[in-house]
């Protein structure tokens, strides 16, 4: 449930910029959707983000000024890459831990008890030798909005594989 709730969100704030989604059957790549932008960029035709969603209702991930995520080696090592065409990104929804107050419509609209919180994903840290996991800090002040959304994916567009 959290999962398709992180999708939904995700489209929500993508079709309010006039981005398209697209979403990956197997998570094999770290990349549960692919946000891609039709507008032409200085340097580049169209730009994309590769996404890699997360959603929890655990308190214990809200730090005062960060959402506090483990993320295993393998993810962080997939997140971390920059020999790629576009650039990962990791987002994390935050709402509570009960699904009966995720949503709430009333005549006003659908109001979502939720925030969302990213990091690009070349941010990182390197894994710590000998560590399974690790914990990865999403900045409070990296809220998806569609602002932020599109400023995203005006930086993506800058992206260059390394």
């Amino acid at each position: 449930m959290k999962e398709e709730l992180s999708v939904a969100y995700l489209h929500m704030l993508a079709s309010a910029t006039g981005l398209t989604t697209g979403r990956w059957s197997q998570d094999y790549d770290v990349r549960d959707v692919t946000l891609k932008s039709s507008v032409e960029y200085p340097d580049l035709a169209d730009a994309g983000i590769d996404v890699q969603l997360k959603c929890t209702g655990q308190e214990s991930v809200d730090r005062p000024d960060t959402i506090a995520w483990s993320v295993s080696a393998r993810t962080l090592n997939k997140l971390r890459k920059t020999n790629r065409a576009t650039p990962y990104l990791l987002c994390v929804l935050v709402t509570q831990s009960e699904p009966d107050v995720w949503l709430h419509p009333n005549m006003d609209g659908l109001l979502a008890r939720s925030h969302m919180y990213y990091e690009w994903g070349h941010k990182f840290p390197a894994l710590k030798v000998g560590n399974a996991t690790q914990i990865v800090h999403l900045p409070k002040s990296n809220l998806l909005t569609p602002a932020s959304l599109l400023e995203l994916m005006e930086e993506a567009s800058t992206w260059r594989p390394h």
